[in-house]
């Protein structure tokens, strides 16, 4: 009768711990929310984070209006991109009735290369932008990567012009 018991207790262990055990574990996985522009990761599992961009006023001596975007890599992998001209990220202005009044790769010409970039963990690409000459007002600034596929980390902000 022991003996018994002793085989039932030892077999219902062993199932409970090969049953643990064949769960899996899909908690790395970043499935994407949509296929457009503003495309994140939807966050399934712990991470470090995401891709985040950002955009800040810069002081300028001449009067100018100065931002810098930035875009972080806040994962915990290498996010590489690619480029199939010298444009590595553009912007727009739009006006308050949601006009757009100035897009800047409009006014530009580019270097037609390939180029591959790679951000490592914590690393960040900047870059410096000075808008054009502008009627006073109230604008929204977005600004976007622009690497082949859809990463394109866009960000906006809502400025006055005076």
């Amino acid at each position: 009768m022991k003996r018994s018991l002793f085989v039932m207790v030892g077999a219902f262990m062993i199932g409970l711990l090969l049953g643990c055990g064949n769960s899996m574990d899909h908690s790395n996985q970043t499935p994407q929310e949509n296929n457009g522009e503003n495309a994140k990761p939807v966050q399934t599992g712990i991470v470090a984070g995401d891709m985040q961009p950002s955009i800040i006023k810069q002081d300028s001596k001449d009067g100018r209006n100065v931002y810098k975007y930035s875009v972080k890599n806040q994962t915990e992998e290498e996010q590489s991109f690619t480029f199939s001209s010298g444009k590595k990220i553009d912007f727009e202005l739009k006006n308050e009735k949601g006009e757009v009044v100035y897009k800047d790769s409009e006014h530009k010409m580019y270097t037609q290369a390939i180029e591959e970039m790679t951000l490592k963990q914590g690393e960040e690409f900047s870059q410096k932008i000075v808008l054009p000459e502008l009627e006073s007002g109230s604008y929204t600034l977005s600004v976007w990567f622009t690497p082949q596929g859809d990463k394109h980390y866009r960000v906006s902000m809502d400025i006055i012009v005076e």
